[in-house]
């Protein structure tokens, strides 16, 4: 009886989206939408954990098939920083031990060990461009304009500023998106803090509006199979289902 009655629920679920698709929309569902400020004297900012679901071996992006993460948005100040600051987002290996290196009282010093194993894997044009691991990006961003990371448009989601992809064909996994006010000088490859004293009076903040889902937002109405699910983190997903 309760497999009968859970049949015919998610069959009246996949009947009333797409009716709703053909009226015009869905309904606004709960999604990681993350939007707030950021001050640099903070030094750290954790903003959230997600849970992307495991890629399929057949998922292709922009298309039906797309089972890829994305985490894409806008970061602008209305301040100009000197040199831009980090957006971070990590596994849960790496975030580990980035995170646990946050505290050192000299700032310095906790930025060069929050990255010092990640310099190792992660990707940057002028220190590290044989490297794969795309988990970085210098913020701000300028306004109306690609985040100096980004180096074509057709990979960033329309209206933002940045777009990560997240692929992961074995399990799903959490990951974790932060901001910190460290910075890489790109001649020697150093890490340093941003100690807005030197440059500023006040200390400049930085304002985010960053969304997290699983399945391509471009491609939100190809997903009329489960339609609920397309902005949950999937430890949410399985609550649904």
């Amino acid at each position: 009886m309760g497999t009968l009655l859970s049949g015919r629920w998610n069959r009246w679920i996949v009947l009333v989206a797409v009716w709703m698709l053909a009226a015009g929309g869905l309904p606004a569902v709960k999604t990681a939408h993350l939007t707030g400020t950021f001050e640099v004297d903070d030094f750290f900012r954790f903003l959230h954990k997600f849970g992307f679901q495991k890629t399929e071996k057949h998922s292709q992006k922009d298309t039906e098939w797309d089972t890829f993460g994305y985490i894409y948005g806008n970061i602008t100040s209305r301040v100009n920083l000197t040199v831009p600051v980090t957006l971070a987002v990590l596994d849960k290996r790496s975030f580990l031990e980035y995170y646990a290196n946050r505290n050192d009282y000299d700032r310095d010093v906790a930025c060069q060990r929050m990255f010092e194993k990640l310099d190792k894997i992660v990707y940057s044009r002028a220190c590290n461009p044989h490297a794969e691991a795309d988990y970085l990006r210098r913020i701000p961003c300028e306004k109306g304009k690609l985040c100096v990371d980004e180096d074509t448009r057709e990979n960033v989601v329309p209206g933002s500023q940045f777009t990560f992809v997240i692929s992961d064909p074995n399990v799903p996994r959490f990951w974790y998106v932060s901001m910190v006010a460290c910075y890489q000088n790109v001649s020697t490859c150093q890490w340093h803090h941003y100690d807005y004293r030197k440059f500023h009076t006040d200390p400049p903040s930085i304002d985010y509006d960053i969304t997290l889902v699983n399945g391509n937002p471009n491609r939100q109405t190809l997903s009329l199979f489960n339609p609920l699910l397309f902005h949950f983190s999937f430890d949410q997903q399985n609550t649904l289902e």
